[in-house]
């Protein structure tokens, strides 16, 4: 199952506000690194540096997420919206709407007040698999329905929507990223992609 490294990819994927962030990106590594072995070398360098130093650290990954993703003189790097890629680099356009109806399938409601950022945001999106993964896993036997319901919605928005802009975003993550959290975080996306690609229609 994909759950627990969607789980991962989306913590990644948020800003790093505390150290109770970045002991969870190191908490959630575990599963990470048995199905993406070349996340392993980082993640150690990651946790070497972060028992050494936690507060450099810390100060570290908020100056580089910021620098990645949220604001850079000259513009960002690696925007994490669905809509900068697939919306002629505009911010809340259709891919966002789009975003948020797949929410509203599987019944849930869409509140931004509450989650702080777009519909389309990677981290949210990350989330919104890893709820389908986990639904499909928590699934009762005799409700095969909700496993088939899941699958399906899982293949539309990976084929119709993630799978389109996902992969763009995260080879500017990996050219740009000199960390080795979203180092990794680059290389899980690309995998994901990569990986459900050459099994479609599989149990995620």
């Amino acid at each position: 199952m994909l759950a627990p490294v969607l789980a991962w990819a989306k913590t990644a994927a948020r800003y790093p506000r505390s150290a109770d962030h970045m002991e969870a990106v190191l908490e959630l590594s575990e599963p990470l690194v048995h199905w993406l072995a070349a996340a392993q070398p980082l993640l150690e360098e990651f946790l070497g540096w972060w028992i050494e130093s936690p507060h450099a650290a810390l100060e570290a990954h908020q100056v580089e997420y910021t620098r990645l993703f949220v604001a850079r003189w000259g513009g960002i790097p690696v925007p994490l919206y669905a809509s900068w890629y697939l919306d002629r680099e505009t911010f809340r356009g259709a891919a966002a709407e789009v975003t948020a109806g797949f929410y509203e399938k599987w019944g849930l409601a869409w509140r931004e007040t509450d989650l702080k950022a777009p519909p389309d945001h990677l981290a949210v999106e990350l989330e919104f698999l890893e709820i389908l993964c986990r639904d499909v896993l928590t699934a009762p036997r005799e409700a095969a329905e909700v496993t088939l319901s899941a699958l399906a919605l899982w293949q539309e928005f990976r084929s119709s929507h993630f799978d389109r802009w996902v992969p763009c975003c995260a080879v500017a993550m990996g050219r740009h990223a000199t960390l080795p959290v979203y180092k990794v975080l680059a290389l899980t996306l690309t995998h994901l992609c990569e990986e459900d690609q050459a099994h479609e229609g599989h149990h995620p």
